[in-house]
């Protein structure tokens, strides 16, 4: 009787014990309450696998993957690059909320594998990046300061900072040692309508180059413009009165020489210039003497290239790099007379 006894309540705590345990087939009658799968002490929880540890949950709730010390509520830490999280499945996407409820005030980002996914023009292959809140902004950042701001609207600021861009495109100059933030390389040629640009920095279509038809595209900014045009085309006009003043044709010399129709200065190019420019030339027989002399607008002698005295055409390379940025006039001067006098820009 008393081995009864004993048998009985072995079996006893160990049913007691199993009834515990949680199985590898699962387990039912279960209460979220009470039953649980974790410590009851300060110490973190350890999951491995082939007896190596590859996730664990500290005290505080923070879950490491790759590492027992998370940092954040979430820490991953991975031994190679580009090999950090997948998600994969129809649409896979983060979505970012303030709380469960929220639902139509998110932000999202998400690949696009059809046509409206995320965002109604989205296509197959497209990156979505998407503010849902109705005065939410996007903003791109570096160095811990902003750079590039998108309003709930669609108006994009570039170096506005906190300031909301009040137009479509709306880019912040100040703050810079070079003369303007805006800049464009490489353009190819072609035509096109002069823009104009008005004392608050709105750009217009102009209707007619640089004197707009329309008032709203007259400003005092385009009306500036004009006059230094205007003033330009006098100096222009000076120095070619100064060079041949200077080194006038008499009626014979100038018959003579424009007699010879292989006589011509070509424009130089490319221009405007920067370090160096070619300009093409003819000369005619019987030359004595020729050079191509660079003149500023005030008339000042900046540079002079010996020509050779060959008949027929030519060309010759003029270094701009010791030339500060501006309007020249070249001269081609034939047996001391000047022939012809085209304008060159340098910029830098």
């Amino acid at each position: 009787m008393k081995r009864m006894a004993t048998s009985l309540m072995g079996l006893l705590c160990s049913v007691c014990a199993f009834s515990q345990s949680w199985l590898l087939t699962g387990n039912s009658g279960t209460n979220p309450a009470f039953n649980f799968l974790g410590t009851t002490d300060n110490q973190r929880l350890v999951f491995r696998t082939d007896s190596i540890e590859h996730m664990t949950i500290l005290p505080n709730g923070n879950v490491g993957i790759g590492t027992s010390s998370p940092l954040l509520t979430m820490h991953i830490v991975a031994s190679s690059e580009d090999n950090y999280l997948r998600l994969q499945g129809p649409g896979p996407a983060i979505q970012l909320m303030q709380n469960i409820s929220g639902v139509a005030q998110n932000s999202k980002l998400g690949f696009a594998v059809g046509a409206g996914s995320f965002t109604p023009t989205a296509v197959i292959g497209d990156l979505v990046l998407e503010n849902n809140f109705s005065t939410g902004n996007l903003l791109l950042a570096t160095n811990n300061t902003e750079r590039v701001r998108i309003t709930s609207g669609g108006n994009v600021g570039i170096g506005t900072g906190s300031t909301a861009p009040t137009a479509r495109l709306q880019v912040e100059c100040s703050g810079r040692t070079s003369p303007s933030n805006i800049r464009f390389s490489n353009l190819q040629s072609g035509t096109g309508t002069t823009l104009v640009i008005d004392s608050n920095g709105y750009v217009y279509r102009s209707a007619s180059g640089l004197a707009p038809a329309t008032a709203a595209a007259s400003t005092p900014l385009t009306t500036d413009l004009q006059s230094q045009v205007e003033e330009l085309k006098n100096q222009v006009q000076e120095l070619r009165s100064l060079l041949a003043n200077r080194l006038s044709l008499s009626q014979a010399e100038s018959n003579s020489l424009r007699s010879e129709s292989a006589t011509w200065l070509g424009d130089n190019h490319p221009n405007p210039a920067t370090s160096s420019t070619t300009i093409d030339y003819s000369l005619p027989q019987g030359v004595s003497a020729a050079t191509c002399q660079v003149y500023s607008l005030d008339g000042k002698l900046m540079s002079s290239i010996v020509l050779p005295a060959n008949a027929g055409k030519s060309q010759t390379q003029l270094s701009t790099s010791q030339l500060s940025a501006g309007i020249y006039m070249y001269s081609l001067i034939v047996n001391g007379k000047v022939l012809d006098t085209k304008k060159l820009v340098v910029s830098k």
